[in-house]
């Protein structure tokens, strides 16, 4: 290993550190937060390099920018992140753990279409942040997705509204053209970006659409035994909630898991059928 590659991977750590002492100092995270996170970051910037950083940067700073936005409303509402929007080691692992599992493939297997699966998971938790986060600020109440008929309260789980899914289709394309522009995908030519940027779009729909579905229907959901609300926490008022629909071990972040995971395995599939893997 020649001194530049030294120096260049203690600079990718020191980075990494950089970034994750400034996000818990804005609030972003917690301190387990921040340890979840520099785990994930070294992971990505280590294996995948400085472009494949950028784009889990990308969605670090997205995530923040729209949790923060409008926060006091969002907390008069009763459906704001807690701890003011600073995100806890399983919010992060939730949210960067497949993106670090495809990191990981690519590095020791090879082959594109795992890099084609790592934006599709970054874009697919930054979809599902935009799409809770905006969709919020819906002018009209969301809709149950599994019963579109059914108009449900703000924050419901696997509620779903027009603006929240123009906010995911957002998310893909920001994530899909940074990808792109950064070369993170390098045999894709010109002539096949519009099939990229379909490819992450469409995956990133598909894993808030997955997402939705498991928050519809098996998702822990609790009823506050002080102010009636219908909860996906398990404590809500200062008192235990009671579970009337779902799984106990199916919280949220199970859910991201398995949302995000969806939309890296439609990637896989949906670039192996237009040729792109």
């Amino acid at each position: 290993m020649t001194l530049i590659t030294v120096v260049d991977y203690v600079l990718r750590v020191l980075v990494v550190v950089g970034f994750g002492l400034l996000s818990i100092r804005k609030g972003l995270v917690d301190k387990t937060g921040l340890i979840a996170g520099l785990v994930i970051g070294l992971i990505v910037i280590l294996l995948g390099g400085w472009n494949w950083f950028l784009i889990l940067l990308s969605f670090h700073i997205m995530a923040g920018l729209v949790t923060k936005w409008r926060y006091d409303y969002k907390r008069s509402l009763g459906v704001a992140e807690e701890k003011g929007g600073a995100r806890s080691w399983k919010n992060v692992l939730a949210n960067g753990i497949v993106a670090a599992s495809m990191t990981v493939f690519e590095a020791f297997v090879g082959g594109q279409v795992w890099a084609l699966a790592y934006l599709a998971a970054v874009a697919a938790a930054m979809g599902d942040t935009l799409a809770t986060e905006i969709g919020l600020l819906n002018p009209t109440p969301p809709r149950l997705i599994t019963k579109p008929w059914r108009i449900v309260e703000p924050g419901t789980s696997g509620g779903v509204s027009l603006l929240g899914y123009t906010a995911s289709a957002l998310a893909g394309a920001i994530v899909g053209f940074l990808g792109y522009i950064l070369g993170v995908v390098p045999e894709v030519s010109e002539i096949d970006f519009a099939l990229f940027l379909l490819v992450v779009v469409v995956s990133t729909i598909i894993g808030v659409t997955v997402d939705s579905i498991i928050g519809a229907t098996v998702q822990a959901q609790y009823r506050c035994t002080v102010c009636g609300k219908l909860t996906e926490k398990p404590v809500h008022c200062g008192k235990p909630a009671r579970l009337v629909k779902g799984y106990e071990w199916i919280d949220n972040h199970v859910v991201n898991i398995f949302g995000i995971g969806s939309a890296a395995l439609a990637a896989i599939l949906l670039s192996a059928i237009l040729g792109l893997a």
